[in-house]
């Protein structure tokens, strides 16, 4: 066994399930298994109705391997299945994420060797555990061995944010499901255990949404009727040891549940929600779901306790997608945690709470800038939370001898008072002259309030600048317009009981404080000197409604215990007292609320972490400001143990600042001079406003040629020899009228509505006649089929597979015959287009942003910042090592060009931090990925070693096309090569397009992207009629081509691929080689 090399260890470090799931791939970690899932591309369904990273996955799997291509496909097929099942009431249907597919895919791996043999799975889990797991130097080495009690156990760490509950959906039907095809025993009850009240009201919503049967749990109901007909939801707190009068004895529900805990460490002491738990599922199951298992674990403080939980949940933890994940790959909100030492100083405590108010100033202002910011990236009014300890206790260490919540009403009441003194702060604070420092030493709002700056630091007055951003604040977050009235504070009569704040004689509340007893609170606050009554509100709840388009309030405040069970999107500034000082989950559980994120198009991405396409003038601007959440923490010992479990998580802490250095590009070619030329769509055409596609067009289903193969899926790692002969023997069928007499052709009809809406082809028109009559002229299609499952001697399972086959067929005619159709109608709108340095979307800089302890990297990029601006860059900037590189590529339209590793030598990201992975250094745009710099770099080497051959006499000019931005071909499957090239001889301009790419995912030496050539060379220039004009395209494989070799017919004809413009990297000569065919080609 290997050396312990840590005397205390990390829950991250004791995965050993999860670890043993990913072994079966053959991977180490999550990075190696995802690396190339992230894709949004992936995410949803293909027209086969299997997912998009099902298929990717099969290409990690290795041939002796414990995985097989065929378990993968009915793994696949269980989670298809049911995430139909919990889309059917959806308006908006669900899109499995990467992290969210696998956890599901880890669940069926899981569930399927639990049930089939328990015994087994303990044996392969204990043999793992010391031979591998054991012997790794990142692990913890002192776990016990699982034994088959422990099998029925398993935990999801998942980030708030991550959507943990809608995985708990699913995770029932899969459970339901292994146990129907096991024959297990019967379930006595489905229960969803929740820590509070508020959470069991926001899971039976939930539920009722994944059309799941649902109940709240009742007393009356044990031993009903209807008992373990439905979910039934309970919080921890009403399960005892003996029957209350709101509580129920444990036994009561006997053992053999299926219980799904949701933070149940939560609700109340360890051991007894623990003892609760167990004795629900003896003879059942149990799934737990947790942003916070790892704080909670260092949260106990007795070492016994402390090591069985830590036991427990190393060995039961599935699938760990915690937050440092979560957040480093892009989603949710970034954020910034700011500390206040004390506040025993009225003047910086006024600046500090202050910068709270300036802050959620500004991310309203820039809401309310742009409409884009709510209706496309989904981003919601931006709402204020202040969280103290306690409502009504008293805080020793304030020296006014008041609560929290007492605090903030006396800042607030000061703010709306005394225009003068808070426009004084507002100044300093925009003129970085505030005196609030880091532990560093740096300011706390330096690089703050950046939209507000802008327009300070040009005004001349800057008092009368922060005057009128003082009554700003007051109007548009008080929604007051006078100068010094009084805060009133108003419980409301009767009803909700909630306590609504207001400015003057205003009516429109700008802040609510959520408590259990306003009656009290209001006596407490009328003794302080507030104006306090109690009022009638109307008839809705002012906390109920924050959520509402039309909630006019901007500032909630109350204690820690609101936030369980509460859900918003609107939280962006969130002022913490004296909270969470000793507990960890719970700070997390508040955090995670504040940093969820829906993200543009439902991505769940914050702007900046956007694929390139998206990036740039397509996002308005300072949108990133408004995805940050603030943190302003008073009491720097409880904002350092925030720091510190935020650490333990992996995740940064903002200690370190970035500084920002802009490079500028340089043209390299006057192109106003220079006539060169591209196909183009004229401007202003849109082929959806324009035309209507009519799929039973004869002229288009002679178009169409849709394979569909539904052979048993057959391991596809087997040598080519035997696919090939598998391949030969295949039957030919189609759905005579026979079948398609049993065809529920409604069904049919809103697969095909579903799948028009979900790709926005609003042009598409769906006629169920026109889909019967395709399905009776069968000559577009080619179906691969056991001649067997046409026949009628299996009646229900093959009635059940032509519907499939018909819903498969007809979506693969509608995806391919909409591109047709689109293809036909914008090659009647290409024209030839000069190229200039706008319409190629030429980069005006660069933005780097580096870490500042990389003192060596800031120097290099300073002196490259230089050298451009004063146009004298001639050499490659390359940092040691060679992980990041300016490159000055003469041939290139414009330069530099940025290249940044995604991989060292070790297989793991530069410039990241090991122990946050947070990034140390950031390129926008999006810097050139290992494949485009190998490219460019042979590309030049290529010109200067044929400058006086080949190329002489002749003009060479590269461009790199923006992804989604630049050109692509919508034939070709909405294809956007990497590279566009020129070579100028004479009148002749010969236009080439190159992606240097991974081809083992096409579909063949047919793939429309390498056949993009045809397509060019044929359509484009009819269309065009310049002769002097000479399209071509080319693939550069950095695939090797033993790899796909089973695409040739002839093994021995390896020529086809160069005749059908693919290259390989390997090939020394590959750039000869296609230079030489360019130059040829007439």
């Amino acid at each position: 066994m290997a050396k312990k090399i840590q005397k205390k260890g990390k829950l991250q470090q004791a995965l050993v399930l999860f670890h043993y799931i990913l072994q079966l791939f053959g991977c180490k970690d999550l990075e190696a298994l995802s690396r190339d899932l992230k894709d949004p591309a992936y995410e949803g369904l293909n027209d086969d109705h299997e997912s998009k990273l099902y298929h990717e996955l099969c290409h990690k799997l290795y041939a002796t391997g414990p995985l097989s291509i065929e378990q993968l496909y009915f793994y696949d097929q269980h989670i298809v299945k049911f995430t139909d099942e919990i889309n059917e009431k959806r308006s908006e249907p669900i899109k499995w994420k990467y992290f969210q597919y696998l956890s599901l895919l880890f669940t069926e791996i899981y569930l399927d060797q639990y049930f089939s043999n328990p015994q087994a799975l303990c044996y392969n889990l204990n043999r793992f555990l010391h031979d591998d797991f054991n012997h790794r130097a990142e692990t913890w080495h002192e776990l016990p061995d699982f034994t088959v009690d422990d099998l029925n156990k398993l935990a999801y760490w998942n980030a708030t944010g991550s959507g943990k509950t809608l995985l708990m959906h699913v995770n029932i039907k899969q459970y339901q499901e292994y146990a129907r095809i096991h024959h297990a025993k019967k379930l006595n009850r489905i229960i969803v255990l929740t820590p509070n009240e508020g959470l069991s009201r926001q899971h039976y919503e939930e539920l009722k949404a994944s059309n799941i049967d649902v109940a709240m749990f009742s007393k009356q109901g044990v031993g009903g009727l209807f008992q373990g007909k439905a979910v039934e939801i309970i919080d921890i707190n009403k399960l005892a040891d003996k029957d209350g009068d709101k509580t129920v004895a444990v036994e009561a529900f006997e053992g053999n549940n299926l219980v799904l805990v949701d933070e149940g460490h939560k609700g109340s002491s360890g051991d007894v929600w623990m003892g609760y738990r167990q004795k629900l599922t003896e003879e059942g199951f149990s799934f737990e779901y947790s942003a916070t298992f790892g704080q909670a674990i260092s949260a106990k403080s007795n070492a016994k306790d402390r090591k069985a939980m830590f036991d427990q949940y190393g060995k039961a933890t599935l699938f760990d997608y915690s937050y440092r994940y979560f957040y480093a790959d892009g989603y949710g909100k970034d954020y910034r945690i700011m500390n206040m030492n004390d506040w025993n100083d009225d003047d910086l405590l006024n600046m500090y709470l202050t910068a709270y108010l300036l802050c959620l100033y500004e991310q309203t202002k820039i809401y309310q800038s742009d409409m884009r910011i709510h209706n496309r990236f989904l981003v919601e009014k931006p709402l204020g939370i202040f969280v103290g300890s306690s409502v009504k206790a008293v805080s020793k260490e304030n020296k006014n001898q008041v609560s929290d919540v007492t605090q903030i009403l006396l800042f607030l009441q000061d703010f709306i008072r005394n225009r003068t003194e808070f426009s004084g702060y507002i100044r300093r604070l925009l003129s970085s002259e505030d005196g609030l420092k880091t532990k560093n030493g740096y300011s706390v709002f330096g690089n703050s309030f950046l939209a507000l700056k802008g327009g300070y630091l040009v005004e001349d007055d800057k008092q009368k600048f922060a005057e009128n951003i003082y009554d700003a604040i007051l109007r548009d977050l008080f929604h007051s317009n006078i100068h010094g009235a009084q805060l009133h504070i108003d419980l409301q009569k009767g009803g909700f009981e909630e306590i609504g704040l207001r400015v003057g004689s205003a009516k429109d509340y700008f802040g609510v404080i959520n408590v259990g007893d306003g009656k009290e609170l209001l006596k407490l606050l009328q003794d302080k000197g507030f104006l306090c009554e109690t009022k009638a509100f109307g008839t809705s709840s002012l906390f109920n409604n924050i959520n509402s388009q039309d909630s006019t309030v901007n500032i909630l405040i109350g204690s820690k215990k609101f936030t369980e069970g509460w859900s918003s999107w609107r939280v962006s500034v969130m002022g913490l007292m004296n909270v969470g000082r000793s507990e960890g989950s719970e700070i997390i559980q508040l955090f995670g609320r504040g940093v969820r994120l829906k993200g543009y198009r439902y991505s769940l991405k914050r702007s900046k972490m956007l694929d390139a396409c998206y990036q740039n003038e397509m996002i308005p601007k300072n949108l990133s400001t408004i995805e940050t959440l603030n943190i302003f923490g008073v009491r720097a010992d409880y904002m350092e143990a925030f720091k510190a479990y935020l650490e333990d998580e992996g995740l940064p802490t903002n200690e370190i600042d970035y500084e920002k250095i802009v490079i500028k590009t340089i043209k390299s070619v006057d192109l106003d001079a220079l006539h060169l030329s591209l196909p183009k769509v004229v401007d202003g055409y849109n082929f959806k406003k324009s035309a209507v596609v009519e799929p039973a067009d004869e002229s288009l289903m002679k178009k169409v040629n849709v394979k569909l193969d539904k052979y048993p899926k057959v391991d596809l790692l087997r040598s080519k020899n035997v696919q090939t002969a598998n391949a030969a023997s295949r039957y030919i069928g189609v759905l005579g009228q026979e079948h398609l007499n049993w065809i529920d052709w409604t069904e049919v009809f809103f697969a095909l509505q579903g799948m028009k809406a979900e790709r926005g082809w609003y042009n598409l028109e769906l006629r169920l006649e026109d889909l019967k009559y395709l399905l009776a002229n069968p000559s577009w299609y080619e179906l691969s089929i056991p001649e067997d499952r046409l026949n009628f001697h299996d009646f229900g399972k093959n009635v059940e597979l032509w519907q499939d086959v018909t819903i498969s067929l007809l979506r693969g005619y509608m995806d391919m015959a909409y591109k047709k159709a689109k293809s036909k109608e914008e090659q009647k709108h290409l024209k030839e287009t000069r190229v200039t340095y706008y319409n190629i979307g030429m980069p005006d800089e660069y933005e780097i942003e580096v870490r500042n302890d990389l003192l060596n990297v800031v120097d290099h990029l300073k002196t490259l910042q230089t050298q451009v601006e004063a146009n004298e860059f001639g050499k490659d900037l390359v940092l040691d090592p060679p992980y990041f590189k300016a490159l000055n590529v003469e041939e290139h339209l414009y330069k530099p060009l940025v290249f940044l590793a995604e991989k060292n030598t070790n297989g793991n990201r530069p410039y990241v931090d090991v122990v946050t992975g947070e990034p140390k250094l950031k390129v926008s745009p999006v810097a050139l990925n290992l494949g485009e710099q190998n490219f460019v770099t042979s590309f030049r080497e290529y010109c200067k070693a044929h400058q006086d051959d080949v190329l002489a006499g002749k003009q060479v000019y590269l461009l790199r096309n923006e992804s989604k931005r630049g050109l692509g071909f919508f034939e070709a499957n909405n294809f956007y090569p990497d590279f566009i090239l020129w070579i100028l001889d004479g009148e002749k301009q010969y236009i080439t397009f190159i992606d240097p790419k991974g081809i083992r995912n096409l579909k063949g030496l047919e793939d429309d992207k390498i056949q993009l050539f045809k397509y060019l060379q044929t359509d484009v220039a009819s269309q065009l009629g310049n002769v002097h004009l000479m399209l071509n395209s080319f693939i550069i494989s950095n695939t090797p081509m033993e790899q796909v070799e089973f695409w040739l017919k002839n093994p021995f004809e390896k020529g086809e691929f160069q005749k059908n413009h693919v290259l390989f990297k390997d090939d020394k000569s590959y750039l000869e080689t296609m230079v030489d065919m360019i130059l040829q080609y007439m």
